[in-house]
């Protein structure tokens, strides 16, 4: 099963994920991904963090949405940050809630730690279909 060790401490009340709902999406990701064993860091970070380490990290001078870095360090697999800010933003785009938007952005998050990518064709064919499987399981859409 798949833990991780949750900082939301920059978000507020509603903004925070419920408990249930973050058990939920690491249960469901966990069975995708063959019920693997790990520890997951995942962050809420400043829209001007989140830039910075965009920058240094990917070469891209702006916001995103989420960050994500394989660690194998110890009993931590990886961490992922996000941003609060971008997520609602992109929920208001697409037209769904912000929690949704967060439980899809942790769901693409982890799985990026856990080694898939999707900057080459061949890579999407195998990260998308799984991001959809785990997204359609928690009843959220997978709009890639």
């Amino acid at each position: 099963m798949i833990r991780v060790e949750l900082n939301q401490s920059r978000l507020r009340g509603g903004q925070r994920i419920p408990r249930a709902v973050l058990e939920r999406t690491l249960r469901a990701t966990s069975r995708a991904l063959g019920s693997p064993e790990a520890t997951i860091s995942v962050a809420f970070i400043s829209p001007a963090q989140m830039r910075k380490l965009n920058k240094a990290w990917r070469g891209k001078d702006r916001v995103t949405d989420v960050l994500s870095f394989e660690l194998d360090e110890g009993e931590v697999k990886g961490e992922v940050l996000m941003s609060y800010e971008q997520a609602v933003k992109q929920a208001k785009e697409v037209g769904h809630s912000t929690r949704d938007e967060i439980v899809f952005l942790l769901v693409h998050g982890i799985l990026h730690v856990f080694g898939y990518d999707h900057e080459r064709p061949v890579d999407k064919k195998k990260m998308f279909p799984l991001q959809e499987k785990i997204l359609t399981s928690l009843d959220i859409d997978p709009r890639l």
